[in-house]
C-alpha cells in the first residue's frame, strides 16, 4: 500500500508540473518579439525583431521591402491615466535610420506599446509594413497611439493585447481597416502564419474585421523563448486602389499557444490517472481468493 501511495503522488506531481510548464512565464520581452533569426516565410513586407533586447531598446530587421528610415510612434498624452498620474513622453514620433535592413528602437522615455512603420513609395503606389513593440517599463495605454492616423491605408488592432499577453490560438480578435482615416468596408484582409495557415476575412460596414486565430501552434517547435509559451508569427495584409495608385499595408505580430486550455487537459489527465490508481486496491481486493 505504501508503494501505491508513492506512485499516486508521483503521477500527481508530474501532472501539476506539466500544467505549470505549459502555462509558461512572462519575462521582460515583448509579446511580438523573436528569440532568434528565422527564414523568410512570406513575401509580404515585415518588421521582425532580431535577437537581443532589453527594457529600453530592441533591434528589428526589415523583410521584403527596402527603406532608409522607419517611423516610430510613442503612446501620446491623450491616453487615459489615473488621476494625478502622468508620464513624460520625450517625443510622439520620430525617424530611425535603417542600415542593411536593420534598426534599433529606443524607448521614448515611457513604456507600454510603441508602433513601428516602414513605408516604401513609388509612382505606382505605397507599400507599408507595421508592427508594435511592448516596453515593460510603465507608460500610458496605447489608445491614443492607435487612434492617430499614420498612413493612407491602415490595419489597426482593436485593441492590442494587454500587458505581458499576446494573441492566442482559438481566439477571435478585432482589427480595423482605415483608408485616409475613414473605415474601409467590404475589404478583404489576408492572414498568413509561419505555420503555413492561410485565411481571408472581410470587413463589415464599420471597417471592422474579426480574425480567428487558428489552433496550429506546436509547443515543441514554437519560438516563445524567455519562459513564454510557444508562438507563431503572423502577418495581416490589405490592398486598396485609389486615384490610380495601389496601396498595400501589412501588420505582423505573434499569436501563442492556448496555454490555459492545454493546462486544463493536463489537469484532467492527472485526475483521471489519480482516480484509476486510487481504485486499483478495490479491484485487486475483489480478485483475491476467498478462504473457507
Amino acid at each position: 500500500m505504501r508503494a501505491l501511495t508513492v506512485v499516486v503522488l508521483c503521477v500527481w506531481s508530474l501532472s501539476v508540473a506539466a500544467a505549470e510548464n505549459g502555462h509558461g512565464g512572462h519575462g521582460d520581452s515583448a509579446p511580438g518579439g523573436s528569440a532568434s533569426a528565422a527564414p523568410v516565410w512570406t513575401d509580404l513586407p515585415l518588421i521582425e525583431m532580431a535577437p537581443g533586447r532589453d527594457r529600453a531598446a530592441a533591434t528589428f530587421r526589415l523583410r521584403n521591402l527596402s527603406v532608409d528610415t522607419v517611423k516610430a510612434y510613442a503612446p501620446g498624452d491623450r491616453a487615459p491615466l489615473p488621476e494625478g498620474l502622468r508620464f513624460k513622453t520625450d517625443r510622439l514620433e520620430w525617424d530611425i535610420t535603417a542600415q542593411d535592413g536593420r534598426f534599433t528602437l529606443q524607448s521614448s522615455g515611457v513604456g507600454n506599446y510603441h508602433w513601428l512603420q516602414a513605408r516604401q513609395e513609388s509612382t505606382d503606389g505605397v507599400t507599408v509594413a507595421s508592427t508594435a513593440h511592448f516596453f515593460s517599463n510603465p507608460g500610458p495605454a496605447p489608445t491614443d497611439l492607435l487612434d492617430r492616423p499614420k498612413s493612407e491605408l491602415e490595419i489597426v488592432p482593436a485593441p492590442l493585447p494587454r500587458e505581458h499577453n499576446q494573441y492566442r490560438e482559438n481566439q477571435k480578435r478585432f482589427f480595423m481597416l482605415r483608408f485616409q482615416g475613414k473605415p474601409l468596408a467590404g475589404t478583404t484582409l489576408r492572414f498568413v502564419s509561419d505555420a503555413g495557415t492561410r485565411a481571408s476575412f472581410v470587413s463589415d460596414a464599420a471597417g471592422r474585421v474579426l480574425v480567428n486565430f487558428p489552433a496550429d501552434v506546436k509547443p515543441a517547435e514554437g519560438q516563445g523563448g524567455h519562459g513564454q509559451p510557444a508562438a507563431n508569427r503572423f502577418v495581416l495584409a490589405v490592398e486598396h486602389e485609389a486615384q490610380g495608385r495601389h496601396y498595400l499595408t501589412a501588420f505582423n505580430y505573434r499569436y501563442g499557444a492556448n496555454a490555459y486550455a492545454r493546462r486544463s487537459l493536463l489537469w484532467g489527465g492527472g485526475f483521471l490517472a489519480l482516480g484509476g490508481l486510487l481504485g486499483l486496491p478495490l479491484i485487486m481486493r475483489r480478485k483475491e481468493p476467498t478462504h473457507a
